[in-house]
């Protein structure tokens, strides 16, 4: 080459500079006009990014890239026939000599590495998405409670007798009790106030007729109960819960929190 190339010329080549695709003095004048210019380094350095971020040889870009970049050059869709060749004989065929690309195709390589970024940037971020996904599952997993997902769903089953026990003394908020034919029950109590100092709570029910009524513990619940399961063969009449000493009691004392009925 024997001049120099104008800012536009040393511009466009800018992302075949960016490929290692010049040799020569083209090269060298790149590289000169890199070296002394900010942009012109920014550019390379955003162009190498790009070819970075391409996505692994098994991550497909979408069918329609191609059309598209082809679409935004304003070139259609399929290249039109190249015309036949015309040989005009001379003395002697001249040494080929190395053309700089042309306009288009450094274009089109300018299009192509944006495009790519695109696409790369697009998988990485479907990947970080995915990987999110993943760590709310786990998040959610840990945090699952499949005592209360089982007595929601006893409290929904048509079969199901919901007691709603008031207070009697003390403050809270009602509890329930959840009781379904087989026998199994829960108490809904994570209403209830925590207790201090060396007490629990203790749920009884209130089981035979008029004559032979007794009632029977149906668990320790500790200071604060939740949801607690139990297990009860004979039909109730009436659920308690009492204030006890840590170890709990053989029969219920005198201080009760909460009672209901069965309808």
């Amino acid at each position: 080459m024997d001049r120099e190339l104008t800012r536009a010329e040393l511009d466009e080549l800018l992302p075949l500079f960016a490929l290692d695709a010049l040799d020569g003095e083209e090269h060298a004048q790149v590289e000169r006009y890199v070296a002394r210019d900010e942009a012109a380094r920014a550019e390379v350095q955003s162009l190498r990014e790009a070819v970075a971020l391409l996505p692994p040889a098994d991550v497909h870009a979408p069918a329609t890239l191609w059309s598209n970049i082809q679409n935004s050059l304003g070139e259609p869709a399929e290249p039109a026939a190249a015309p036949p060749l015309r040989v005009v004989p001379g003395p002697a065929a001249a040494a080929p000599t190395r053309r700089r690309p042309e306009r288009r195709t450094v274009r089109v390589v300018a299009a192509v590495l944006a495009a790519a970024a695109v696409v790369a940037i697009g998988v990485l971020g479907l990947q970080v998405a995915r990987q999110q996904d993943r760590i709310d599952d786990l998040a959610a997993e840990m945090h699952r409670d499949p005592l209360r997902e089982q007595a929601m769903a006893a409290r929904g089953a048509k079969d199901a007798h919901v007691v709603r026990l008031d207070v009697v003394s003390g403050t809270g908020n009602a509890a329930e009790v959840v009781m379904l034919p087989d026998g199994t029950g829960y108490l809904l109590g994570d209403r209830l106030p925590a207790l201090g100092g060396d007490t629990t709570y203790q749920l009884w029910a209130k089981v035979g007729d008029a004559s032979s009524a007794r009632m029977v513990s149906l668990g320790v619940l500790g200071a604060d109960p939740g949801i607690a399961p139990f297990r009860l063969a004979a039909e109730p009449s009436m659920f308690e819960i009492t204030t006890e000493p840590a170890s709990g009691s053989e029969s219920p004392g005198d201080s009760v929190v909460m009672r209901g009925f069965m309808a």
